[in-house]
C-alpha cells in the first residue's frame, strides 16, 4: 500500500568502485525513517558495484542500474533525465565522490528543478575550468552537506555563492551490526588469529586498515615499526586493504628486512576479528576527508595513534580519546605506538573514552536523522 506522506528521494552517483562514500549511501538509505523517506537508487550498471547494489536491494531499496560505459558517458544525462520525468521524485540527493563528479545528474536536477542536496564525500579545489564549471552546475544546489567541519570550511572557501546552504554531518558506522560480529569472538578465535598472524601473547600487534595509497601515509608507519623493532620491542604490523602503493610498501618491506613483522593482508571482509586481535590502531594519513576507520577502531575499544589532518581530529582528540601526530612523521609515530605499549592504563582510559564518543556521536542512525531534518528543510520551502 502506497503511503502518501512519503517522498521519494533519488539517491544518485557516477561512482566506478565500492568504497567510503558509497557505503555511507547505503548506510544513509538503510537508516532513513521508511515512514517519511522512499529511496530509489540511481547508478552505473558496472559489474564492480554489484555487490553494493544487491545491499539496497536485500533492504527492499529499489535499485535502477543506468546503461552507460563510463562516467563520462552522456546517456547518464539522458537516463536520469526520463527519470525524473516519468518518476514522482520529490528531491534529489547527488553523492560526490570525486570534486569532478556527477555532473550529468547536476544537470538533469537543474534542467528539471528538482529540490537538490548534495555530499560532498571529498572535496578539494579543480583545475580553474573544472572549478567554473562545479559553480556553474551548483547554482540550483538547496543544501550541500561535508562530512566534516574541516570539509564544510573547505567547500565554503570553494563555493562561496552557497556558503550558507553548506552544513557538516558526520559519517557514521551502524555500530549495532559491528558489535554483533564479536558476539561469537571467542577465547579460541582469538588465539586462532594471533597464530594466524603469528604472534605469541607478548606481540604488539599494530593494525592499519586503509587503502594501499600514498596519502595514507603507510610507509611512515613501516618506518616507525622498524624503529621499534630496532629499539628492542615485540611487535607487528598489520596492514589490512588494496591499492596502487602495494609493490612499494612490498619493495620497502624487503629492503628493511621487515618480512617477519609487517604483513600485508589485503581486502578483508573481517575488520571486527582483527580489530579484536590487534593491540593498536594506526592511521598515519597525509589527507583525510573524515576517517571513518577510526570510529570501527573506536567501537572496537582499540587505542588509536592517527595524523592530524582533515577531519581526525573531529573523531580524535589529542589526548582525550586518542593520540595525534603530525603526517609523515616516523618518530612521533615510533613514540606514541611506545606509549600504549609502556601504558596500558593510558590505552585502557582512551579507549573508554572513545568508545563512549562512538556511540554517543557517530552512529549512522544519528547520521540519518541529521540528514532527514536537512530534507525537511529542502521540501518545506518548496
Amino acid at each position: 500500500m502506497t503511503n502518501l506522506h512519503q517522498k521519494t528521494i533519488l539517491f544518485y552517483t557516477d561512482s566506478l568502485i565500492i568504497g567510503g562514500a558509497e557505503n555511507q549511501m547505503y548506510l544513509l538509505a538503510k537508516f532513513l525513517d521508511k515512514e517519511k523517506y522512499k529511496v530509489l537508487l540511481v547508478c552505473s550498471d558496472y559489474k564492480q558495484l554489484d555487490d553494493w547494489t544487491e545491499k539496497f536491494v536485500n533492504d527492499g531499496i529499489e535499485v535502477i542500474r543506468l546503461n552507460v560505459l563510463h562516467k563520462h558517458d552522456p546517456r547518464h544525462y539522458f537516463q536520469i533525465k526520463e527519470l525524473i520525468k516519468y518518476r514522482d521524485i520529490d528531491l534529489m540527493h547527488i553523492h560526490v565522490w570525486n570534486p569532478a563528479s556527477c555532473r550529468y545528474a547536476f544537470m538533469a536536477a537543474n534542467k528539471y528543478n528538482i529540490p537538490l542536496v548534495v555530499t560532498e564525500h571529498d572535496p578539494f579545489e579543480l583545475t580553474k575550468l573544472k572549478q567554473a564549471i562545479k559553480r556553474n552546475l551548483i547554482k540550483k544546489t538547496d543544501k550541500m552537506i561535508a562530512v566534516s567541519n574541516r570539509n564544510a570550511e573547505t567547500l565554503k572557501e570553494l563555493f562561496p555563492i552557497l556558503k550558507d546552504k553548506i552544513i557538516a554531518v558526520h559519517n557514521g558506522i551502524d555500530i549495532t551490526w559491528f558489535e554483533s560480529q564479536n558476539l561469537s569472538f571467542t577465547d579460541k578465535k582469538l588465539h586462532e588469529y594471533r597464530d594466524l598472524l603469528g604472534a605469541d601473547d607478548k606481540t604488539k600487534l599494530i593494525l592499519s586498515v586503509a587503502e594501499l595509497h600514498e596519502r595514507k601515509g603507510l610507509k611512515y608507519l613501516v618506518g616507525a615499526v622498524e624503529a621499534l623493532i630496532q629499539a628492542g620491542e615485540n611487535c607487528k604490523l598489520i596492514l589490512v586493504g588494496t591499492g596502487p602503493e602495494r609493490e612499494n610498501l612490498e619493495k620497502l618491506i624487503q629492503e628493511k628486512k621487515l618480512e617477519n613483522n609487517v604483513k600485508l593482508l589485503g581486502f578483508r571482509k573481517d575488520i571486527p576479528h582483527l580489530m579484536a586481535t590487534c593491540d593498536i590502531f594506526v592511521l598515519p594519513s597525509l589527507k583525510e576527508a573524515f576517517g571513518l576507520v577510526l570510529i570501527e577502531a573506536m567501537t572496537a575499544k582499540l587505542p588509536i595513534v592517527a595524523s592530524d589532518v582533515g577531519g581526525i581530529p573531529e573523531i580524535i582528540e589529542a589526548g582525550i580519546n586518542g593520540l595525534l601526530v603530525s603526517p609523515k612523521n616516523k618518530k612521533e609515530l615510533a613514540e606514541s605506538i611506545k606509549k600504549y605499549i609502556d601504558s596500558p592504563e593510558l590505552a585502557a582510559k582512551f579507549t573508554e573514552i572513545g568508545y563512549t564518543k562512538a556511540k554517543e556521536n557517530f552512529d549512522a542512525k544519528m547520521m540519518a536523522k541529521n540528514t532527514e531534518k536537512i530534507y525537511e528543510e529542502v521540501l518545506s520551502d518548496k
